[in-house]
C-alpha cells in the first residue's frame, strides 16, 4: 500500500471519530514536521529579531581580566553618560566578562584570543584594557597605537608618569628574518639585547621591566590607570594593574581618546 492509500485508508477509519482521534492521529503522522517546522520558525523569529533590532557600534571596548563581569552594564551607562553617545542610535559596548590567561592555553584562552583578533580585523574594538603582562602581550603584536597620534605632547607631558612604552627596536627585531629563524631552530644571537629578550618572553610570558630610557625608540602605547576612581567605583582590576591603550584601526578614536580620559578621572 502506497503512502497516499494508507493515509485515505487512515481518513476513512477516523470518519466521525471526533477532534481527539483526528487529533491523535496528526501527532502520529504529522509530529517531526511539525517540531521541524516550530523549530524554524522559531530560528527565522530569533534571527529577524536579532537584525531589525540591532544597532551599530558607537563604541566597543575589551576589559581583559577585570575579575568584575558584573560591572559592565554599570559601566556602560556611565560613559554613555560621560561621553553623549546617541544610546538610541548606538550600542556602547564595555566588555568586563573576557578571561585569558597567558600561561594556561585551553579552551577559554583560544576563544577569547580568536575573538579578539576577529574584532581587530573587521576594525570593531577601539580600545583595549588589561593587566599590564597581557597588556604587553597585545602591545607585541603592534594592535595598540603610539598614543602620540591622538594626544597632544602638554597632555602627554601631563601624564608621563603614567605612560606605559614599548621599544620600536623590539617589535622591528620581532618582525625580522632573525626572529623567524629563532621561531624555526630555537637559535638565536646572545649579543643581541632583543634577541635575549624574545627568548626570555616566550619562556614565561613575562617581559622585564626596561626603562624608556633604556629603549632604543620608545613609543607610548598605554597609560596605567591603577589609580582610576573610575574603576574603583566599579570593582574592577582591583588585584591587578590596568593598562589602558587604543588600538590601532579603531574607527571611533573620538571615542577611545574620551574613554581613556574616562578612566583617567
Amino acid at each position: 500500500m502506497s503512502v497516499h492509500e494508507e493515509i485515505r485508508e487512515q481518513q476513512k477509519k477516523l470518519k466521525g471519530q471526533g477532534f481527539k482521534a483526528h487529533l491523535e492521529y496528526f501527532w502520529e503522522y504529522y509530529k517531526i514536521h511539525t517540531l521541524v517546522a516550530v523549530c524554524v520558525i522559531i530560528f527565522v523569529y530569533m534571527l529577524l529579531h536579532d537584525v531589525l533590532t540591532s544597532k551599530p557600534y558607537g563604541f566597543y571596548a575589551t576589559m581583559l581580566n577585570s575579575g568584575a563581569s558584573g560591572a559592565q552594564e554599570y559601566i556602560e551607562k556611565d560613559f554613555v553618560e560621560y561621553s553623549g553617545l546617541d544610546a538610541e542610535a548606538y550600542d556602547c559596548y564595555i566588555d568586563t566578562s573576557a578571561s585569558y590567561n597567558l600561561k594556561v592555553i585551553d579552551d577559554l584562552t583560544i576563544a577569547t584570543s580568536q575573538k579578539i583578533m576577529a574584532n581587530i580585523a573587521a576594525a570593531d574594538l577601539d580600545v583595549m584594557v588589561a593587566d599590564a603582562d597581557l597588556f604587553t602581550h597585545y602591545a607585541n603584536q603592534e594592535t595598540l597605537s603610539d598614543l602620540r597620534n591622538y594626544f597632544t605632547e602638554a597632555e602627554l607631558t601631563e601624564i608621563e608618569d603614567k605612560l606605559v612604552y614599548v621599544d620600536q627596536g623590539y617589535l622591528d627585531y620581532l618582525s625580522s628574518d632573525d626572529y623567524q629563524t629563532y621561531i624555526s631552530t630555537g637559535e638565536f644571537d646572545s649579543s643581541n639585547k632583543y634577541a635575549v629578550m624574545a627568548d626570555s618572553y616566550n619562556k614565561d610570558f613575562t617581559m622585564p621591566n626596561t626603562d624608556k630610557d633604556k629603549m632604543e625608540n620608545p613609543v607610548p602605547v598605554g597609560i596605567n590607570v591603577k589609580d582610576s576612581s573610575v574603576l574603583a567605583t566599579y570593582g574592577i582590576y582591583t588585584n591587578s594593574t590596568p593598562i589602558a591603550g587604543i588600538v590601532i584601526n579603531t574607527k571611533r578614536s573620538d571615542y577611545a581618546v574620551m574613554f581613556l580620559k574616562y578612566l583617567m578621572q
